[in-house]
C-alpha cells in the first residue's frame, strides 16, 4: 500500500515538475544536521535549486554541498554562503566547463579568506573546512562532483520497479596525510607529516586538503614570523628553501553523465556520518526510509540524528537528492 501510494505521488510530481527539455528531474532533495557530542555545530550545507541558481544559463543547474568546519565554523559558514556565488561568476561555467569552474572557485574562495585574514581577523588562518560539492545539470544529465578533505558523495541507481538501490559508488576521495601521494606532495612543499596518538597529521590537521587553514598555505606559511601558531611551524621543514602549500585547495573532481532512462540516489555526508556507517549500508537505509514514504529532509535528519546520538560522536550532516530520468 505504501509503495502504491508512493508510486502515485511520484508520478504526479513527475508530471508536474518534469520539463520535456531536461534529461533529469530533481524529484526530491533535503538536508539534515546534528551536533553530536561536540561543543559546537561547525558543519554547514547548501542546497541551490535551479530557479535560485545565481547565474543565467541555458540549462537548469542544481548545486548541493556540505562543509565540515574545524577550528571554528567561520570558514564553513563563509563557504556555504559564498562558494556557489563565486562558482556562478566563473567564466568557465558559461563555457560549460564546470570542473574548471569549480577548481577556480575554490581557489577564489581561499583568496577571499586570505583578504579577510589580512584585513580583519586571524581566524581564517586557524580555521578551515572540508568541501563536498555536486553540480547537476538537469538538462544534459551531467554530474560534476568535487571534494577537499573527508566529506563524501555517494551515488546509487534505483530500480524503477522496486526502488532497490544498486551500483553504489563513492565519487570522492579522502585527502589524508598518510596517503603516499599526499605525503610526497607535502614534503615537496616543505612540510612534514607526523603521527601522534595513532593519527597521522599535518600540524594539527588529520587531512591534507581543505579550504581555509591559511597558516599551512602561501603566502602565510612562507615567512616564519607570519605563521600564527606553533602548529604551522611544527608542520614546516626548516631545511626547505622554498615553501609551497602544505595544505592544498586543489580538489578531486569526478565528471559523469546520468542517463535519462534511469533513476538515481545522490547522498552527500560529512565524516560524522561516513565514519559511522559504510556507503552501501547508508544507501540501503536511505532507500528503506524512502520506501516507507519519508521525504528527503526527514530522511537526512534521521540519518544525522541516529549517527550523532552515539557516544563521542562528531557533527553530522547529510544531503539526500532523488533524481529521476525523464524516460525512467
Amino acid at each position: 500500500m505504501v509503495l502504491a501510494h508512493r508510486a502515485l505521488r511520484d508520478q504526479t510530481l513527475r508530471n508536474t515538475l518534469m520539463s520535456t527539455s531536461d534529461a533529469l528531474v530533481l524529484f526530491d532533495v533535503g538536508a539534515g544536521q546534528a551536533q553530536g557530542s561536540r561543543k559546537f555545530q561547525e558543519d554547514r550545507h547548501t542546497i541551490i535549486l535551479p530557479e535560485h541558481f545565481p547565474a543565467k544559463t541555458d540549462d537548469n543547474l542544481a548545486f548541493f554541498a556540505i562543509y565540515d568546519g574545524h577550528g571554528s565554523g567561520l570558514v564553513a559558514d563563509h563557504a556555504s554562503k559564498n562558494l556557489h556565488k563565486v562558482f556562478a561568476q566563473r567564466p568557465e561555467l558559461q563555457q560549460g566547463d564546470y570542473a574548471a569552474a569549480m577548481k577556480a572557485a575554490l581557489a577564489d574562495e581561499d583568496g577571499v579568506l586570505l583578504d579577510n585574514f589580512m584585513r580583519e581577523s586571524v581566524e581564517p588562518a586557524v580555521s578551515g573546512s572540508t568541501v563536498a560539492v555536486c553540480l547537476v545539470n538537469l538538462t544534459t544529465g551531467e554530474l560534476v562532483v568535487s571534494n577537499l578533505g573527508d566529506s563524501h558523495v555517494i551515488l546509487a541507481e534505483r530500480d524503477p520497479k522496486t526502488e532497490y538501490p544498486y551500483h553504489v559508488r563513492r565519487l570522492t576521495e579522502a585527502h589524508k596525510p598518510e596517503v603516499p601521494s599526499e605525503r610526497a606532495r607535502i614534503k615537496e612543499a616543505g612540510g612534514t607529516v607526523e603521527k601522534r596518538n595513532g593519527i597521522t597529521r599535518l600540524g594539527s590537521l588529520n587531512m591534507s586538503r581543505a579550504l581555509g587553514d591559511l597558516q599551512y598555505k602561501n603566502p602565510v606559511n612562507t615567512v616564519e614570523d607570519e605563521i600564527p601558531t606553533t602548529q604551522a611551524r611544527r608542520a614546516s621543514s626548516s631545511s626547505a628553501p622554498v615553501r609551497g602549500d602544505f595544505l592544498s585547495n586543489d580538489p578531486y573532481i569526478s565528471v559523469r553523465t546520468l542517463q535519462s532512462n534511469r533513476r538515481y540516489l545522490l547522498v552527500i555526508v560529512s565524516d560524522g556520518v561516513s565514519d559511522r556507517i559504510d556507503d552501501t549500508a547508508l544507501i540501503q537505509h536511505v532507500m528503506k526510509l524512502s520506501m516507507r514514504g519519508m521525504r528527503a529532509n526527514d530522511i537526512a535528519q534521521e540519518i544525522t540524528s541516529s549517527t550523532a546520538s552515539r557516544p563521542k560522536s562528531d557533527n553530522a550532516s547529510c544531503v539526500v537528492a532523488m533524481l529521476d530520468g525523464q524516460h525512467s
